[in-house]
């Protein structure tokens, strides 16, 4: 890297455009860089969209996938709360200063990475990033998909993890999650982390080429030091993804799901579908609707200036007892008490913002 170029100055100015990135309206932020359905685009238009948060994920909730088509490598900012998400492109996360922690799937699959540490996630990896220390610098960058070609992973050992990610990012396979860690990357491998988000902000000529030329003299340091770096490489089944999409539906249609509508779309029986919600939830079909319902009417609660009676027929109930009760049950107050406190704690972060 060109002595006369200061890492920290690529850094600082990084920072500041990530956090004038991050400081947009929630609707510009959800529609810039998130995949949007029409009932997402409706919630941000009438402005009652809840930014999901990782106690919303037990039944795989609002699990957002970000969306981006262009390579970047900025420094990460932790604005929002912490949620879980997915990508549709390749994210090498590496640890520049301080630490962070990885969660895959649950808050229970928990990484602790350390100052040096590398984490590269494939496409559809559900996962949150935690930020507990604002000194921390961690460099995310995004390597879309279509970079990866014959060109870019010829000099990778055919017989090695990293040839075994890419080749399975082009894969038309969509159910494949894959993720490797490598520990204490200095030397070698933090300047060439440094040189890529170098290039990628300050844009000379052919720098598009350089980059991908530092990722690929990246990956064959990755090779080369697989014994003296620990490895640590993960795949999850195609039945955990399965699983997770099962969910997901379940919530996205709780309204009005049946078993028997679960069975035909994922043609599975039923009795199968009733043991996978049971290991994965703990409780049983019927029990996890209502726990869907409610917690769509928690958020409905907090805003929307709609009747209880109104928000228990939007979430799939006849009357509003079942609401009034299992708030009740869930909280320990009334619709109406939970509806102020949340409301009235919403104005006052707003305030101390």
């Amino acid at each position: 890297m060109d002595d006369s170029i200061n890492f920290n100055d690529i850094l600082s100015l990084s920072k500041k455009l990530e956090s004038e990135r991050m400081e947009r309206e929630i609707d510009e932020v959800m529609l810039d860089e998130y995949e949007v359905d029409a009932d997402l685009q409706c919630q941000l238009k009438e402005g009652t969209y809840h930014f999901p948060n990782v106690t919303h994920t037990k039944t795989d909730k609002q699990i957002l996938t970000r969306v981006q088509s262009q390579f970047s490598a900025k420094v990460h900012i932790c604005r929002m709360p912490l949620y879980f998400h997915k990508h549709d492109f390749i994210e090498i996360l590496y640890v520049y200063q301080g630490e962070c922690k990885q969660f895959i799937e649950s808050l229970d699959n928990c990484h602790v990475l350390q100052e040096g540490d590398l984490f590269m996630l494939n496409q559809n990896v559900t996962h949150a990033l935690l930020q507990e220390d604002e000194d921390a610098v961690l460099i995310k960058i995004v390597v879309p998909v279509s970079w990866i070609s014959h060109n870019f992973i010829q000099n990778i050992e055919h017989e090695n993890h990293l040839y075994d990610f890419f080749v399975n990012a082009k894969s038309e396979r969509k159910e494949y999650y894959h993720y490797l860690q490598f520990q204490n990357c200095i030397g070698e491998g933090k300047l060439l982390i440094e040189r890529i988000v170098t290039e990628y902000y300050l844009q000379q000529q052919h720098s598009e080429a350089a980059i991908q030329s530092c990722l690929q003299l990246l990956m064959i340091f990755l090779q080369r030091k697989n014994e003296e770096y620990s490895n640590i490489r993960y795949k999850i089944a195609h039945s955990s993804l399965q699983t997770g999409k099962i969910m997901q539906y379940i919530y996205d249609h709780s309204e009005t799901v049946t078993l028997e509508e679960l069975s035909q779309k994922f043609s599975f029986n039923q009795s199968y579908l009733s043991r996978i919600i049971k290991g994965n939830c703990n409780m049983n079909f019927q029990d996890l609707v209502r726990k869907c319902r409610l917690e769509k009417a928690a958020i409905l609660l907090e805003n929307s200036k709609c009747s209880v009676e109104k928000i228990a027929l939007m979430v799939g109930y006849q009357n509003a007892i079942p609401v009034y009760k299992g708030i009740k049950e869930k909280y320990g107050i009334s619709p109406t008490k939970y509806r102020k406190l949340h409301s009235k704690n919403k104005i006052d972060n707003l305030s101390n913002e």
